[in-house]
């Protein structure tokens, strides 16, 4: 559950009401009165109490906090971060943050029952769920009419969904390993202290929840919106794409789904040029982006935020003096890149020494700005072009694949060269080896990537970890966490993932 347990006697609509109470000026308007006493008659009286209570779960997934945080557990990008980390692509330094998801290690910030990150992620995404699952139930109170009504509840079912495929992705192998295998409780009535809580159920059953919640979306959703944090029709439909290229490893028929919504997505969203790849990463504003987390000046989480993690560079402001810097990048991953690749965006480490080998390279992907801050990108339509080559592969249309492949290539890359390969799977590696290069600190897409695959992690290059980590190994899947095991009724020891 999360949930409002034995442990949280937390009211539904004061979380509701403080969630949103605790996002502060430009990314959203801010509700009145500050200390969050506000009711569900305040909240679903009008569109715009709906829509504070929806923004205030969208500052859930940008900074979200618990009695078990961390310096660089924040929101829905640390939780992308520490996949991505678990690639060969990028690592952090081995005497600093971020070591410990580097190398896998099964401690508080890592998979285990009792650990802190664990802990967190599962908070975060049921908290989303939680929120989500009150606005879907109370929305028929707002006295707008039924259009009005029919898009809140399709941008909180979109919320829902979203949340509910990072969880499976999470504490379950690949949708195709086993769909019957049991992965987290399944609500779609909001909790409070007196649930006892829900079983885990199924990824079929899951999924089948969160493929409905996007179809609503999808269909109720409109393409306009007031700012790139909130989930429109091209958002529902791109994450509706991720969905169904993941359950197309186990269905192949749902591949022209996949494709279908990420030609969707991506309508009115042209790849960016170079100097829109080269400014940094760090807002919303660059045409290409679909969807992302805004901040401003006031929001930066200064050297401990995850700008100051990933960007290299010691002083964007004078003011600002070192920061952790301490995220390199893999040189095995370096070498693929061609000098005329926009995206080659490697530079020499600044601290290199003979006895630290792996401190060799460094991306100047991702700069923040002057206030030590920048917006963080969740879906781009690079990623929807490439989910459309991947479905065009796998259903055998192999040359229109190539076709899709080489117009994201060719773009990034004057000098690129269309793939001249016959064979179907080495299509698709290709494919999946663009999706490394385009999206690579994003959104873990080589971890996810490997874990649908059924493919091992294999370690190369400068890694200072060099792991070989087995298909279906049991380290793919994280343990629920104790705290769920003891709050949940219907939970038991027997429920648990093994180590």
């Amino acid at each position: 559950m999360f949930l409002i347990t034995k442990r949280r006697v937390v009211l539904v609509m004061l979380l509701i009401a403080i969630s949103a109470a605790s996002c502060k000026k430009s990314f959203l308007n801010e509700v009145k009165p500050a200390d969050g006493s506000l009711d569900p008659t305040v909240i679903f009286g009008s569109k715009a109490g709906v829509e504070n209570a929806l923004t205030g779960i969208y500052g859930l997934l940008r900074e979200f906090s618990s009695s078990d945080a961390r310096q660089n557990m924040y929101g829905v990008k640390s939780w992308q971060f520490t996949f991505e980390l678990h690639g060969n692509d990028l690592f952090s330094d081995p005497g600093n943050w971020w070591l410990y998801e580097s190398a896998w290690t099964d401690n508080t910030y890592g998979r285990i029952a009792t650990a802190a990150r664990n802990n967190t992620t599962w908070q975060l995404f049921f908290k989303v769920i939680n929120n989500a699952n009150s606005i879907i139930k109370n929305i028929s109170a707002v006295p707008e009419g039924e259009s009005v009504k029919n898009q809140l509840m399709a941008e909180a079912k979109a919320l829902r969904a979203y949340a509910y495929f990072n969880l499976c992705r999470t504490y379950q192998f690949s949708y195709a390993v086993n769909p019957d295998a049991k992965a987290v409780p399944l609500y779609f009535e909001p909790t409070d202290a007196n649930t006892s809580g829900n079983p885990l159920a199924t990824l079929k059953e899951i999924y089948a929840a969160i493929v409905g919640d996007l179809d609503y979306a999808v269909a109720n959703l409109p393409t306009t919106r007031s700012s790139k944090y909130r989930i429109n029709k091209n958002v529902a439909a791109g994450i509706l794409a991720e969905v169904y290229q993941e359950m197309a490893m186990s269905d192949q028929t749902l591949w022209t789904k996949a494709l279908d919504n990420a030609n969707l997505a991506m309508t009115g969203f042209p790849l960016m040029d170079t100097d829109g790849y080269k400014g940094g990463f760090n807002s919303v504003s660059n045409n290409e982006w679909m969807w992302g987390l805004i901040f401003n000046a006031s929001q930066s989480h200064l050297y401990a935020g995850w700008f100051g993690y990933i960007e290299p560079t010691n002083t964007p402001n004078a003011s600002f003096k070192a920061r952790y810097n301490d995220i390199y990048v893999n040189s095995s991953f370096v070498s693929l890149f061609s000098a005329t690749d926009m995206r080659n965006c490697f530079i020499g480490a600044p601290d290199q020494s003979a006895s630290s080998p792996w401190k060799r390279w460094v991306t100047i992907k991702f700069r923040d700005n002057a206030s030590q801050s920048g917006d963080y990108v969740l879906m781009r339509s690079a990623e929807m072009h490439l989910i459309k080559a991947e479905a065009l592969a796998q259903t055998g249309q192999l040359n229109p694949a190539k076709d899709e492949l080489f117009a994201l290539q060719s773009q990034r890359d004057p000098a690129a060269l269309k793939s001249a390969t016959t064979a179907k799977d080495d299509i698709i590696d290709e494919i999946l080896l663009e999706r490394r290069k385009e999206l690579y600190g994003e959104i873990g897409v080589m971890y996810f990537d490997l874990k649908r695959y059924q493919h091992p992690l294999e370690r190369d290059g400068n890694h200072w970890s060099m792991l070989n980590i087995p298909a279906n190994n049991n380290k793919w899947r994280w343990q629920i966490p104790q705290s769920e095991i003891d709050a949940n009724e219907a939970l038991s020891a027997a429920d648990q993932n093994p180590l």
